[in-house]
């Protein structure tokens, strides 16, 4: 701005000088112009200072808004990253839940399934003291009854035993089929007696004695049908301990050898869900 208005006053100046050549007229006109451009140039220095004031504001007000959002967009991926990591925390406690209440279930299928077996067996020895019974009410030679003390049958003892389990009574049945297998040791339930004691264990949450009990079904009757339940029942205590990496060697194993088996499937299952993990 400073050297415009110099270079109108060296112009004027020049004129001035030359004033003695030039006439009035020309001079009052001169004037008038360079009055002008002033005026003019005041104007323009005037809006200047005003644009650069409402620049400057505008900076400011820019500022100021950047700012805002960055803290709006702070707070608003600080309030999404806390939302994400609930929501993790749900879908895992989701899945947890999930996973026990499809142990319950499949356990209270298997359970099921023992009841089953437990009332087939029960069935099977009502009729075979039907059996006798009617055996003894045939008309046969009469002979003399005699006062004798009731002898306690192998198939008596193991019912006892059942009863007592249906009963809940898991430290009294477990000790009458360790009874059985005192006095029977190769019985014919000698196997069942050594699965139920396991299963006494089991429920007793002795789980570490348990899978040993489970263990000698499998090693000492390998070609009973409760070897598969033994197996079954061996990595689902793995699975109580927290042993999840055993309890998928027993399962595979189970699948491996009696892949056609329920317990097979029910392992298959439990591999499963361990894989996801």
């Amino acid at each position: 701005m400073f050297s415009i208005k110099k270079a109108i006053f060296l112009i004027s100046l020049t004129f001035l000088l030359g004033g003695c050549v030039a006439q009035q007229q020309d001079i009052e006109t001169l004037n008038a112009d360079i009055y002008t451009l002033n005026t003019r140039l005041d104007s323009f220095e005037n809006r200047l200072s005003a644009l650069e004031k409402e620049v400057a504001r505008l900076s400011q007000e820019w500022k100021a808004w950047q700012k805002k959002m960055e803290k709006q967009t702070q707070a608003h991926q600080e309030r999404l990253a806390a939302r994400q990591a609930e929501l993790a925390q749900e879908f895992e406690k989701l899945q947890a839940e999930q996973l026990r209440m499809s142990g319950q279930l499949e356990q209270l299928s298997y359970l099921r399934e023992q009841d089953q077996e437990l009332f087939q067996e029960f069935q099977n020895e009502v009729l075979n003291r039907l059996q006798k019974i009617e055996q003894q009410i045939t008309p046969k030679k009469q002979k003399k009854k005699t006062a004798t003390t009731p002898k306690t049958t192998p198939d008596d003892l193991y019912k006892k035993g059942l009863d007592l389990f249906r009963k809940r009574q898991y430290e009294d049945a477990q000790a009458v089929f360790e009874e059985y297998l005192r006095r029977y040791p190769k019985g014919k339930r000698a196997p069942n007696a050594l699965f139920w004691i396991g299963e006494c264990l089991y429920q007793r949450k002795l789980y570490e004695e348990a899978i040993l009990q489970y263990q000698k079904v499998i090693d000492e009757f390998p070609k009973s049908p409760k070897v598969p339940a033994a197996l079954l029942k061996q990595g689902l205590s793995f699975l109580r301990l927290g042993d999840t990496e055993a309890a998928a060697i027993v399962f595979k194993k189970l699948v491996r050898q009696y892949p056609r088996t329920e317990q097979a499937r029910i392992a298959r299952k439990y591999l499963a869900k361990l894989d996801k993990k």
